[in-house]
């Protein structure tokens, strides 16, 4: 039956989503700075841009008049399909792990992302562990979902694997462990304080030193994945994220990019950069900041919406569950049931469920997990001028969203993102290409996507309006030259 089934959906198929020949606006950002007015842009049946030209929208053009075109949107650090599922906890120190093979690509939070603009993420590993594996490029859409009943390319899609490692430096790699008094637990382990965490990562990179003069010495040490790893990152081959909030944390990093040789280091959050500003102008050392808030009560992680709610207690059917049987006869005495009367529980739905929502409590930081937490703990240290602040000074700067695409009603997308650091001093360039070219620049996928020129990715946003403008919404998200969200009708209706 199940092999009929599988069959039949293939034969079926799902409606590919519609390609674009050519595109015109009124105002075309290119991604690195550049403006041009009333620009036409030319796709190649691969999806690519063949060319990009100045002029008035020819006819048969897709054109929306006074509508404003950009690269789509990169979420230079996200947690979007990063869960427990992803996490290795029964050790400290997983360089290896890459999380492509852990993350969940079917997550419904890269179609909200996707809705918000945002067409590729930089998907990185939990915060938990100190050394927490390899983060991952990827597309918002385009993937092979493992959902039967999905739409054929509406999961994430790897770009880049491999693309950098996670080290943690913070609140969160201690939160769980405990000394080991009674060893029956697996987090009776260091590190329960931030030198203990700084101890494991040094002991880790001088492993990784003694494994490479093993191997100069002909001993031929038994292959470690863990090892190989930590020795790209120290050549500069894989890039190393360090995510630290506190300015003492940021140092900590910056001296342990001198005691090792870390040649390719990113600080990830930098929640307070701003005052290490000129020692991360020194070491040449970039910033991935995220997510800005203006508020610490108004951090992006806003706990279960309406619309959660409603998915999670009356999950729409998977295949035929909602052609129930009308009981009549001998069969409604046979098998009708009071459920109140069998269970002594009342079954809530409709309007009673909606309201029953409004009792629920609100996000709560003790409940929360790894980023969650910390960043919880630690957000009356920063600034929503940061961005400015470290651009002022010369410190190269993009913007990620952290967990803001979880939830459906959230303040937190990567543009809102742009918005708050624009609206804190940053220039309205500079925090687009944060969004935009310079964060595929640091993402490792430039060549690919983030600026709009021949032979680039056919990824861009049209918006209503100037993209930074509050009111401003995506009309078009295009992937790779095909229309994946249309709110034509919703915004302009």
């Amino acid at each position: 039956m199940l092999s009929q089934l599988l069959l039949f959906l293939a034969a079926c198929g799902f409606p590919q989503a519609p390609a674009v020949d050519v595109l015109a606006a009124d105002r075309l950002h290119l991604g690195d700075g550049r403006v041009l007015e009333s620009a036409v842009l030319h796709f190649d049946d691969q999806g690519k841009l063949r060319s990009i030209v100045e002029g008035p929208a020819p006819e048969g053009a897709l054109y929306v008049e006074g509508a404003v075109l950009t690269p789509g949107l990169i979420d230079a650090y996200s947690y979007l399909g990063v869960g427990e599922l992803s996490l290795e906890e029964a050790s400290e120190v997983t360089p290896a792990l890459p999380l492509s093979a852990t993350a969940d690509l079917d997550d419904p939070g890269f179609a909200l992302a996707l809705g918000e603009g945002v067409t590729s993420a930089y998907l990185s590993p939990d915060s938990m562990n100190v050394i927490g594996g390899l983060g991952v490029v990827v597309k918002t859409c385009g993937g092979q979902p493992a959902d039967l009943f999905a739409s054929s390319d509406s999961a994430a899609r790897v770009l880049k694997d491999k693309a950098a490692l996670k080290i943690t430096m913070g609140t969160e790699t201690g939160r769980g462990n405990r000394g080991p008094w009674n060893n029956t637990s697996l987090f009776e382990r260091r590190p329960s304080t931030r030198m203990a965490t700084g101890w494991l990562i040094r002991r880790e990179f001088y492993k990784a030193f003694q494994y490479r003069r093993l191997k100069l010495d002909g001993k031929n040490p038994p292959l470690d994945a863990d090892m190989e790893v930590l020795l790209q990152a120290i050549d500069g081959d894989i890039p190393i994220r360090f995510q630290a909030r506190r300015n003492h944390d940021i140092q900590t990093g910056l001296r342990m990019q001198k005691e090792f040789g870390w040649k390719h280091l990113i600080i990830e959050e930098g929640l307070e950069a701003h005052k290490a500003a000129p020692l991360l102008v020194a070491a040449k050392v970039p910033v991935i900041l995220g997510p800005q808030f203006d508020s610490r009560s108004r951090a992006q992680a806003t706990g279960f919406s309406l619309a959660d709610w409603r998915l999670k207690t009356n999950p729409g059917p998977v295949c035929c569950e909602h052609l129930e049987e009308t009981l009549v006869g001998e069969d409604q005495e046979r098998y009708g049931h009071d459920h109140f009367a069998e269970t002594g529980v009342y079954e809530v739905d409709g309007l009673a469920l909606d309201l029953l929502f409004l009792t629920l409590p609100r996000y709560d930081a003790y409940f929360a997990r790894g980023p969650y937490l910390g960043r919880m703990i630690e957000a009356g240290f920063g600034t929503p001028a940061t961005a400015a602040l470290l651009a002022r000074q010369g410190v190269s700067v993009v913007l990620g969203a952290a967990e803001a695409h979880d939830g459906s009603v959230t303040e937190g997308s990567v543009i809102h993102q742009a918005r708050i650091a624009h609206q804190y001093g940053l220039p309205a360039a500079k925090a687009l290409q944060a969004v935009t070219g310079d964060a595929a620049r640091l993402c490792g996928v430039a060549d690919r996507t983030g600026t709009l020129a021949p032979g680039m990715d056919g990824d861009l946003v049209l918006w209503s309006g100037p993209p930074l403008q509050a009111d401003s919404r995506p009309l078009l998200v295009i992937v790779d030259g095909r229309i994946r969200v249309d709110h034509r009708s919703q915004v302009q209706g």
